[in-house]
């Protein structure tokens, strides 16, 4: 009697045979390079239209002209220092102060340019095609930072589910999804909750951004978080107040260890270094 098990077998025996991986192989390059002719993957960047699928969602010009965050840097905020290009890393004031409850936060490249309009364009307006090369920005910050590389799970911050309802998509959560894809960790929606409505942070200042998110963040399923280290997943960083009021509660409900990642980081005078619009 043939069974859908019997079925998956054939498939599985067909499939590790030397001449149908070979095949397979063949299909899916012919059916990439169709792809390519018919659906070109442009740059994130310029819009060039000479993007191969599966590679680099930015070409090389583009991604040269990024601003990467790099040392010297907080290596707990990941503040970088801009002033002092030859410094070691070391500690910021805020950090010395014990700012932050997170273990530790980094960013890809400043916010700023086309990565920017890209964000906006993702975060309000819907253009969810932009979530690849975000992620990408994210996954080579995570792979070139060692401190980062042991958690255990992928959490976004979340929305409020009135803003959720709003926006119809949480940009944070999609960003944690390819995040995860990519580097082959769990993503979890379900153990940190936003459960009280706050105001948009974008023009309060650090203090009034601190008591706008105190005690709106609840940690779910307490139980899944016991001694975990968690990777909190966010489009940019500003003040770090949200992240860090996110870390606080999932501590308090058992990880072990918080850690943070942004695509993009505010500095408040890059803009005027670098020429760029905001």
């Amino acid at each position: 009697m043939l069974t859908i098990r019997n079925l998956a077998d054939r498939w599985e025996r067909c499939r590790s045979h030397p001449g149908a991986v070979r095949l397979l192989g063949d299909v899916r390059e012919v059916g990439a390079a169709l792809l390519d002719l018919f659906f070109p993957v442009r740059c994130a960047g310029c819009g060039d239209a000479g993007m191969r699928a599966g590679e680099s969602r930015w070409c090389q010009a583009c991604r040269e002209s990024l601003a990467w965050v790099g040392s010297p840097l907080c290596p707990c905020c990941g503040t970088p220092f801009l002033d002092s290009p030859a410094s070691p890393d070391h500690l910021c004031g805020d950090c010395l102060n014990g700012a932050f409850h997170f273990d530790s936060a980094r960013s890809a490249v400043l916010y700023g340019g086309v990565v920017r309009e890209r964000i906006h364009q993702l975060k309000f307006g819907g253009k969810l095609h932009w979530t690849p090369p975000l992620a990408e920005l994210l996954e080579r910050a995570w792979r070139s930072d060692g401190t980062q590389q042991s958690v255990d799970m992928i959490v976004p911050i979340p929305l409020h589910i009135r803003r959720l309802r709003q926006r119809g998509f949480n940009q944070s959560a999609l960003l944690a999804r390819e995040l995860g894809r990519r580097v082959e960790l769990p993503v979890r929606l379900n153990v940190l909750d936003r459960t009280r409505w706050t105001d948009p942070q974008t023009r309060l200042k650090r203090n009034a951004r601190l008591e706008n998110v105190k005690g709106a963040f609840e940690a779910l399923c307490p139980a899944r978080l016991e001694g975990r280290s968690v990777l909190l997943v966010d489009d940019v960083f500003t003040t770090g107040t949200t992240i860090s009021e996110c870390a606080r509660v999932l501590k308090k409900a058992g990880a072990a260890e918080v850690h943070a990642l942004t695509a993009a980081r505010v500095m408040a005078d890059f803009h005027m270094r670098k020429g760029l619009e905001f």
